[in-house]
């Protein structure tokens, strides 16, 4: 069962120059224990993915679409793919006919009315193609309703204690709370208009506790003016009520775990080298035990040999503490010895994911490819690296049809107009976003020069 579950995630920014699509219809799910890395250029919208996971973004982002799932309960998780199907259902009749209306009503530059209606019907478009959990409620209102009243009858008759009642209660609740889509963080922290609540308590829940994160750039994410154990047991203080006696046995315990002598607990930052500096936001991030670790670009201006030590200490600690970790990295070499499975991001989007294995194996998107090509390899051949030319599209006008077919060698007449479906090998599984991806399987995937 997956551990998260994100589905069509949509998430914009909102500037002057109009909508930055971050992150644009993203799918993943990871299991529990699973290692994932998330790869792509600066810019593609991973750091951004890791946010909306965590509900750690900033104030003019908008989720516009999509679910966030963690930690949902097995029977509710059973129920919830019936339920999901019966409102995808629904929402598609609704979802053709505005397309249909859509492309009726083309926007006129001079006639704001005309704007206007198209507008509101692309904003409908929008909606049932990236649907929120309150458009899920929406059109599964017959169902919850019948199951509301279910669930009334079955608790009365738990209570007189009827047996039976006590375990139809279990099962109906289960439905309800699938129908219902518990267990969405989104749904948790937005408003229906995509923005950030003012309140949101339940977060203090499953932030630190369930999701930690080690933020990019460890260099600058310890305040100079206090010592590194004191600001971890300050973080432990406030999730949990320990003293500082139980806090500092803690620390200890954490600074054995990731390798960091004991003797440096009460010194300030500035007295750490880069390695250390990492090593103590892991042992942060891993402070309260969390389920899902999210270390973005841990690797960061450490040089080749510490950063191969890192990385050497997240492999350790992820087989020691069976943790589920999602790794972002812009270098593909990084998180290949670490990763069960990687997922390449370019323009907002995921455009191939697999094991890692078959990714080197058989790579099935451009893009991919590209990255590979422009890292050395320590085992075969020696060859010419080859960088990507060019640079990524810009997210607020990104290009039609495929994002990446104004770098892409193989682009064709219909990459510049039609968006790619996504291709799916089913054992072991493997996708990727390209018109192409079925010749290039069965060629064995993209052979690099």
């Amino acid at each position: 069962m997956p551990l998260l579950s994100v589905r069509s995630l949509k998430v914009y920014f909102k500037i002057r120059q109009g909508w930055v699509r971050a992150v644009d219809g993203v799918g993943l799910e990871v299991d529990q224990g699973e290692t994932v890395g998330l790869v792509g250029e600066s810019g593609c919208g991973k750091t951004t993915l890791a946010y909306a996971i965590s509900q750690l973004l900033p104030s003019n982002a908008y989720v516009l679409g999509g679910q966030v799932f963690f930690n949902a309960d097995r029977r509710v998780d059973r129920y919830r793919q019936v339920y999901r199907r019966t409102g995808e259902e629904r929402m598609a009749k609704d979802l053709a006919e505005a397309e249909v209306e859509l492309g009726r009503n083309p926007a006129r530059e001079d006639d704001d009315r005309s704007r206007k209606t198209h507008d509101t019907l692309e904003e409908r478009v929008q909606e049932l193609r990236y649907p929120l959990s309150s458009t899920y409620r929406r059109y599964l209102k017959a169902e919850l309703g019948q199951l509301k009243e279910n669930l009334a009858r079955i608790e009365a008759q738990a209570i007189q204690g009827d047996k039976d009642a006590r375990d139809a209660l279990r099962e109906v609740r289960a439905r309800y709370a699938a129908a219902s889509q518990e267990f969405d963080l989104v749904d948790i922290t937005r408003r229906s208009d995509g923005r950030l609540r003012e309140y949101h308590p339940k977060l203090n829940e499953i932030r630190w506790k369930e999701i930690a994160m080690v933020f990019q750039g460890a260099m600058n994410a310890l305040n100079p003016v206090y010592t590194v154990g004191d600001q971890i047991i300050e973080a432990i203080q406030a999730h949990e009520e320990i003293d500082e006696e139980q806090g500092r046995k803690r620390v200890i315990e954490l600074y054995k775990l990731v390798g960091i002598p004991v003797d440096r607990i009460d010194n300030f930052p500035h007295e750490y080298s880069g390695g250390m500096k990492q090593r103590a936001m892991i042992a942060m991030a891993l402070a309260l035990n969390p389920k899902l670790v999210i270390m973005d670009e841990p690797t960061t201006a450490l040089d080749v040999i510490t950063a191969a030590k890192i990385m050497d200490e997240v492999l350790r600690i992820q087989r020691q503490l069976k943790m589920t970790l999602i790794i972002i990295s812009h270098d593909v070499s990084t998180v290949a010895k670490v990763a069960d499975r990687i997922c390449v991001m370019y323009a907002g989007q995921i455009v191939e994911e697999g094991a890692s294995k078959e990714i080197f194996d058989r790579t099935l998107h451009p893009y991919t490819d590209g990255l590979l090509g422009a890292f050395p390899s320590v085992k075969g051949e020696k060859r010419r690296l080859e960088a990507i030319p060019g640079s990524p599209p810009s997210l607020v006008t990104p290009p039609s049809g495929c994002r990446f077919h104004p770098r892409c060698k193989y682009a064709k007449d219909i990459c510049t107009t039609t968006d790619p479906p996504f291709f799916v090998l089913q054992e072991p599984l493997h996708r990727a976003l390209c018109h192409f991806s079925n010749e290039f399987s069965a060629q064995g995937g993209l052979a690099r020069a």
